[in-house]
C-alpha cells in the first residue's frame, strides 16, 4: 500500500492501512462470486467461519484502548433497503453505524457526511466527500473514521527543544526546532551505508501501554529512498520485515533527538485497489448483491482517505477517514548511550502492541 501511494514521492505523508482495510473489509461482505473473491484476494485475507468475529475481534481490542476511538458508517440513498444479513454484520460485527441521506442534494448530503467525520476525528478531519462527487447516481457512502491521542511515556521536556538544521539531504537543511529527551527505549541497529536504527517511543503510562511510535531512520542523510526499498519494495510484506525488526530489538539508554511535525494527506485510492488485484469492483461487471435487498447493480466508484497527524513534546495525534462510494453500474544490554538524532528524512509507524495492527504508517521529508 506504502510503496504504491507514497514511496518515492519526496513528499511528507501520513496513511492508515487499517482505515483502508476496514472500509474495504465492510464492503468485501456485500460482494458476491468474482467480486468477493478479489476484494478477499487483495486484502489478504480468506473466507471462514471465524473471518467477522476476527474483524469484530481487533475492531474490538483496539477501541479498548484510551488512545483510540474507531467509528464506522454506511450512508444509504433514500431509494435503497440494506440486506437484513448485511446491515447485522456491519453493525455487530464492524460497530458500524446506519444512516439514510438524500443524494440528489449533493452539497446537504456532503455536509452530513463530512460533519460527522469531524465529530469523529476530533475536527482534524474535514471535508472528506465532495459534493461534486455525489449525484443521484449515488447509492451507498461507506466511511470509517479514527483518531488517535497518545501521550508519551516518556514525554520531551519542553525547555529542552532547540533550535537545530533538518537536512533535506545530503548538504541542505533548514533550522527546525528539535526535542530532546534522554531514556531507556527499545531500538534496532543496522550498520553500513544502506543501514538505519529503528526507535520505538511508547504511548501510555509505564504500567499500562497500548501503542507505540516506531521510527526509521536512515544512517545517510539522503538514505531514505532506499531505507523505503528495503522496506517496501520486495517479495517480504512490510508486516513480516517490521515483526522480525521489533523482535531484535534491544532496550540501551539512548538520547533522542526528534522534530515536531504535523502531516495531512489525501489520497485517491481507486489506482492502488486495482493495483491490489480488485478491478471487478469499479467495473460493470461488479456484483455487491449481498449489501442491498433488491439487488442493485452497484460499482465502486471512488476510494478517498484524509490523515492527519501531529506529533509534540506532550505526545501524538492523528487521525484518518477513508470513504468508500458505491454508484450504479452504467498493512542483555549493550554498551550505554545510543544517540537517535532524527535530523534527516524518516519514516514512522504507530503500532497496536497487542494486535500488532499498524494504524498509521509515514514519512517525514522536509518541515
Amino acid at each position: 500500500m506504502f510503496q504504491n501511494l507514497a514511496a518515492n514521492k519526496k513528499e511528507n505523508a501520513i496513511i492508515s492501512p487499517f482505515s483502508l482495510h476496514v472500509v474495504l473489509g465492510l464492503a468485501s461482505f456485500g460482494a458476491a462470486g468474482s467480486t468477493a473473491e478479489a476484494m478477499m484476494k487483495g486484502l489478504r485475507i480468506k473466507h471462514s467461519e471465524t473471518l467477522l468475529k476476527d474483524y469484530k475481534g481487533i475492531i474490538d481490542q483496539l477501541s479498548k484502548s484510551p488512545e483510540l476511538k474507531i467509528a464506522n458508517k454506511i450512508y444509504f440513498a433514500k431509494d435503497i433497503e440494506l440486506n437484513p444479513a448485511y446491515q447485522t454484520q456491519a453493525v455487530d460485527n464492524f460497530n458500524s453505524e446506519l444512516g439514510k441521506v438524500d443524494f440528489s442534494q449533493p452539497p446537504a448530503a456532503a455536509k452530513e457526511m463530512n460533519d460527522w467525520v469531524s465529530n469523529h476525528t476530533n475536527d482534524k478531519i474535514k471535508d472528506l466527500i465532495k459534493a461534486d462527487s455525489l449525484d443521484a447516481s449515488t447509492k451507498l457512502v461507506l466511511i470509517n473514521a479514527i483518531h488517535f491521542k497518545g501521550k508519551w511515556t516518556v514525554p520531551f521536556k519542553p525547555e529542552a527543544t532547540k533550535d537545530g538544521p533538518f537536512y533535506l539531504d545530503d548538504t541542505n537543511s533548514v533550522q527546525v526546532p528539535l526535542m530532546f529527551v534522554k531514556d531507556s527505549f527499545y531500538m534496532y541497529e543496522e550498520a553500513g551505508e544502506d543501514g538505519f536504527k529503528m526507535l520505538e517511543l511508547p504511548y501510555g503510562s509505564k504500567d499500562e501501554q497500548h501503542f507505540s511510535m516506531h521510527i526509521f531512520l536512515p544512517n545517510k542523510r539522503d538514505g531514505l529512498a532506499s531505507l523505503e526499498e528495503k522496506l517496501f519494495q520486495h517479495s517480504e510484506s512490510f508486516a513480516e520485515k517490521f515483526g522480525n525488526i521489533v523482535k531484535s530489538t534491544f532496550k540501551t539508554e539512548v538520547e533522542v533527538t526528534l522534530p515536531r511535525f504535523k502531516i495531512e494527506s489525501t489520497w485517491e485510492m481507486n489506482d492502488l485497489c486495482k493495483k491490489l488485484g480488485m478491478e471487478v469492483a469499479f467495473s460493470s461487471n461488479a456484483d455487491f448483491s449481498l449489501m442491498t435487498k433488491n439487488k442493485e447493480p452497484l460499482l465502486i466508484s471512488e476510494v478517498i482517505q484524509k490523515a492527519f497527524i501531529e506529533v509534540n513534546e506532550e505526545g501524538t495525534e492523528a487521525a484518518a477517514a477513508t470513504a468508500l462510494q458505491f454508484v450504479y453500474a452504467s498493512y542483555f544490554e549493550p554498551p550505554p548511550v545510543k544517540v537517535f538524532k532524527a535530523d534527516r528524512p524518516f519514516g514512522y509507524s504507530i503500532r497496536h502492541h497487542a494486535t500488532n495492527t499498524i494504524v498509521f504508517l509515514g514519512v517525514v521529508h522536509k518541515l
